[in-house]
């Protein structure tokens, strides 16, 4: 796994000079890396997209985001969305996952943070306080959750604070194993961690960088015994000779390495991509095989396997989950309508369906194993 001896430079915006991400990036940093209080952060940022290579990702740059932290998941047009809210808190990832969006997306090397926390707690305060609704809001989207968590302590930071909230749970989604900073707080049972997973031969072929499947199970282990409850993403599901037996081996493994019952959710979604992305992929990595099955164009714009062979896929997946615990909240991510009730005979007509199913999830997981109370705001 990749870890944070890459990083060999990083920049602090003055403005932040003093965060607490600052002050724990200055602590943590490796003997050598070179540390920059600067002025100059919007040329920095120019000047990595015009001239960085998307290949060398060893420097980080701390700054304030000048924009909104959260916004509602950004499902595609004529899917079903799971009625999520995302906060981004820095932009680029430390691994090299050869189907991720991020390198056709961004394409840039610069590894980028946002340290105004104040102003992303707020933020995040003012949408929820008072609410009746509670809110999922995860992390992970634009940049890898735990990656840079030794050098950052960033979630660290959102634990706590998630700790505090009696209306929202927090999750981490990550492909590493640095859990190790958070198994001593005191997380009240808020923050979910969360783990995207394949079978270890996919794993090794085209998620570079990441840590291996073994190491990342052996990290969900730890996060359940400090009483983190957890969630998986298989996502994306990969059609490849011989898919179904290593999928179902994956269940196994993941749950005869942790508790059915500490579990929250487990989400599927095929493999997919937008146009733009497959000449990024063959052009970095030109031995991958992702791009080169048929697909279909779907209402969204990306490309997915033909609907027979995802649901094919989803239907064995559910039924090895459901055989593991039939009361296992599991959902698709980013199908259609037709693909759910095919699935699951059962469609979403609204999100509020889903936050049902999710709600129902967590008050069972409540019932087995209370969390601690958090204050009312």
């Amino acid at each position: 796994m990749r870890t944070i001896d890459l990083i060999r430079k990083i920049y602090i915006d003055e403005s932040v000079a003093d965060s607490p991400l600052a002050r724990n990036v200055r602590l943590r940093a490796l003997p050598g890396v070179e540390i920059e209080t600067t002025s100059q952060s919007a040329e920095i940022l120019n000047h990595f997209r015009k001239n960085g290579n998307i290949e060398d990702k060893h420097t980080l740059l701390l700054y304030p985001f000048p924009g909104k932290f959260m916004s509602f998941c950004p499902g595609s047009d004529g899917m079903v969305c799971c009625n999520y809210f995302v906060i981004n808190f820095g932009y680029g990832c430390l691994y090299d996952c050869h189907y991720c969006f991020l390198q056709n997306y961004l394409n840039n090397p610069l590894l980028t943070m946002f340290a105004n926390t104040n102003d992303l707690f707020a933020e995040i305060d003012k949408k929820i306080h008072g609410k009746k609704f509670h809110f999922r809001i995860g992390t992970g989207e634009t940049t890898d959750s735990l990656a840079l968590e030794p050098l950052t302590g960033m979630a660290e930071i959102l634990v706590n604070h998630f700790a505090e909230l009696p209306n929202a749970t927090l999750e981490l989604k990550t492909k590493s194993s640095n859990v190790d900073s958070l198994l001593g707080l005191d997380h009240r049972g808020h923050t979910v961690i969360s783990w995207s997973v394949n079978p270890p031969g996919i794993v090794s072929e085209v998620e570079t960088g990441t840590a291996t499947l073994e190491e990342r199970l052996a990290a969900a282990r730890k996060a359940e015994a400090a009483g983190y409850r957890l969630a998986f993403h298989l996502d994306p599901v990969i059609h490849f000779e011989g898919w179904e037996k290593q999928y179902h081996d994956l269940i196994d493994l993941i749950f005869s390495t942790v508790r059915a019952d500490s579990v929250a959710w487990l989400s599927l979604g095929s493999f997919r991509y937008l146009p733009g992305l497959k000449t990024v992929i063959q052009g970095r990595f030109p031995e991958d095989t992702l791009t080169r099955e048929e697909m279909v164009q779907g209402p969204d714009g990306k490309y997915r396997y033909f609907k027979t062979i995802r649901e094919e896929m989803y239907r064995s997946i559910r039924a090895k989950v459901q055989s593991v615990d039939p009361k296992l909240f599991l959902y698709l991510c980013m199908e259609t309508k037709r693909m759910w009730e095919d699935v699951f005979q059962f469609v979403p007509e609204s999100a509020k369906n889903l936050d049902a199913g999710f709600e129902e999830r967590r008050n069972y997981m409540d019932s087995l194993h209370p969390p601690a109370a958090a204050p009312v705001l």
